[in-house]
């Protein structure tokens, strides 16, 4: 019966950190045999080194506050799970994208097997990953994958859940950064409209999908003055939508009301003859 719980004990360590715990103990068991002397620091130093290089591969796929968690709720507790999902996002704050896709690609196979590929958890960890990869190169058609996305998204959570927007927001966003603007406006306003009848109109999504469509707007090669200046009368309403809801000092819409200055300052005069 013992024996049976070290074994239930040794697969609740995450396999990340066998190895660096592995090597650990073979470098003990080795030290008894090295005569003592210069041999025995050489050994020392070099199993320590290597003990050191494993743990810090280990940590990168699962830190060890995680770990931690691991041997003692076991590797398949949502409340894990959810944790390792977290890193990866706190990963990303940081700046570290491939650290964060690293754990992401690494924790979605369990997230699948464990909560099931439908569970929010999975999804949003699959959103995120998703976006990040497809923001930074590592996906082939990032756009089909992220309209699979959007279907089970809808599917499970429904058109108008914040996950659903954020990534119908991004499919916009990448129509527009593929040059497909009139595909790209018409996923904006709709991602506009569905936001406002679900999450409201001074939602951040709504607010940010409002503005993202006005720029578009703007920066369209086709753009007349008259379609210019109506996108910097919508933007003038946005920012005082932004800053009455999100505050002034939020970094959105302090970003947005300084683009507005930028637009205002190069708005040529309407009083003026128009240049030939």
């Amino acid at each position: 019966m013992g024996s049976v719980k070290q074994v239930r004990r040794v697969r609740r360590l995450s396999r990340a950190w066998r190895w660096p715990l592995g090597g650990l103990v073979a470098s003990a068991v080795g030290a008894l045999f090295v005569p003592i002397g210069v041999l025995l620091w050489l050994h020392l130093c070099v199993a320590v080194s290597a003990v050191f290089t494993l743990v810090r591969l280990a940590h990168r796929e699962i830190p060890l506050p995680i770990a931690v968690a691991q041997w003692r709720l076991g590797g398949d507790h949502p409340e894990v799970l959810r944790a390792r999902t977290m890193s990866a996002a706190m990963a990303l704050q940081r700046g570290q994208v491939g650290l964060a896709v690293y754990r992401l690609e690494r924790a979605l196979p369990d997230l699948v097997r464990v909560l099931g590929p439908d569970h929010p958890d999975t999804l949003s960890a699959r959103s995120l990953n998703l976006q990040m990869r497809g923001e930074h190169g590592g996906l082939p058609d990032r756009l089909a994958a992220m309209e699979d996305l959007i279907g089970d998204l809808t599917r499970v959570l429904g058109p108008g859940h914040p996950d659903t927007l954020a990534a119908r927001y991004c499919r916009a966003e990448w129509l527009s950064q593929d040059g497909r603007t009139d595909e790209a406006e018409t996923a904006f306003a709709d991602v506009v409209t569905t936001a406002t009848g679900n999450v409201g109109p001074d939602s951040d999504i709504t607010l940010v999908a409002r503005s993202s469509l006005t720029i578009l707007r703007h920066e369209r090669s086709d753009a007349t003055p008259a379609d210019a200046a109506a996108a910097v009368d919508e933007l003038a309403a946005v920012v005082d939508d932004m800053e009455r809801a999100l505050g002034a000092g939020n970094p959105t819409a302090a970003s947005t009301r300084r683009l507005l200055d930028q637009w205002r300052s190069t708005r040529p005069d309407p009083m003026l003859p128009p240049v030939d």
